[in-house]
């Protein structure tokens, strides 16, 4: 019983009642109801409250559902720790990162990877920055690409390359205009406070471009006119090549990134620290040598086409 125990409780809770979390699980509604009978049964003690709508847990149920997350975790940790006793390197990676990330950096290493480390398989988990880290805390990733400082103290990490933030608009906007071309391969300097009033498409809350807008606007006492909100900075390149507004973008995004619509990008004024790029995973957590292998080729990568960025 306890080997579906967690499995169980959480897809009870995560579907809110028996008979959506019978239909996810492809089993009858009596029969998740008769094991968790017996379950309760066994513990001495209701865990699911079935008054509430939709269903909650008890807190002897909150008490449960904890250990048996912590034990789920530990045969994990046990199991990669057996594989990596034998030679070689294989097994399976789950990897966070952002839609973004995965596009213009996951793309270029991970044909590497499998070419150099066909035993291991890979997948992959998308979300904002908040929830990638929630992902590796979670164990629901392996590790997961964020930008450092992290928002979770219970989570270290491998630091992977640095990137710069840049604004990016449409040479036709009055801020561009106001700034002359600079030589080939640079990039000019906008001052912030020209964007007071202007048009800026922002990032929604949850990613590190988020806080650097807000933070630029109080420090600057600037405040553009916000146009759209957008949840992938991709989009919001593409929106800004069109004339919509501003909006911020990193080294990385400009290089690897061409609008069908030109584009000018500008270094911020007043200038911000690089942004670090890190693998986080649960400092309690085994880095199996899958992980760390993906972590060396994706520090390689990054070396040979980041180091600027």
């Amino acid at each position: 019983m306890a080997g579906n125990a967690y499995t169980y409780l959480n897809t009870l809770i995560t579907e809110g009642s028996f008979s959506r979390a019978a239909r996810a699980l492809q089993i009858t509604q009596p029969s998740i109801s008769q094991y968790m009978r017996r379950l309760e049964e066994e513990m001495g003690a209701e865990l699911v409250d079935r008054t509430a709508k939709p269903l909650r847990l008890t807190y002897a149920g909150e008490c449960f559902i904890k250990t048996e997350r912590e034990i789920e975790q530990l045969k994990l940790k046990r199991d990669r720790i057996i594989a990596d006793i034998s030679e070689g390197v294989r097994g399976h990676v789950t990897i966070g990162s952002s839609h973004y990330r995965s596009t213009f950096f996951l793309a270029e290493v991970l044909p590497i990877f499998r070419r150099e480390y066909p035993g291991v398989t890979v997948s992959l988990a998308e979300g904002t920055t908040k929830e990638l880290e929630d992902f590796a805390l979670d164990g629901v990733t392996d590790l997961s690409i964020v930008i450092a400082p992290l928002y979770r103290n219970e989570l270290e990490y491998a630091e992977l390359f640095y990137e710069r933030y840049l604004l990016a608009m449409s040479p036709e906007s009055r801020a561009a205009q106001l700034v002359p071309e600079v030589a080939p391969g640079e990039y000019p300097v906008m001052p912030f406070t020209n964007l007071n009033g202007e048009p800026f498409i922002t990032i929604k809350q949850g990613q590190k471009f988020h806080n650097l807008y807000e933070d630029l606007c109080r420090s600057t006492h600037t405040t553009p006119r916000i146009m759209l909100e957008s949840e992938s900075p991709v989009a919001a390149l593409h929106l800004a090549s069109a004339g919509l507004g501003a909006t911020f973008v990193t080294q990385t995004l400009a290089k690897r990134c061409h609008p069908a619509q030109p584009v000018r990008y500008f270094r911020i004024d007043p200038p911000q620290a690089a942004r670090k790029v890190v693998a986080a995973y649960r400092k309690e957590g085994y880095l199996s040598k899958a992980a760390r292998s993906l972590i060396e080729v994706m520090r390689r990568v990054a070396e040979n086409d980041f180091a600027d960025g």
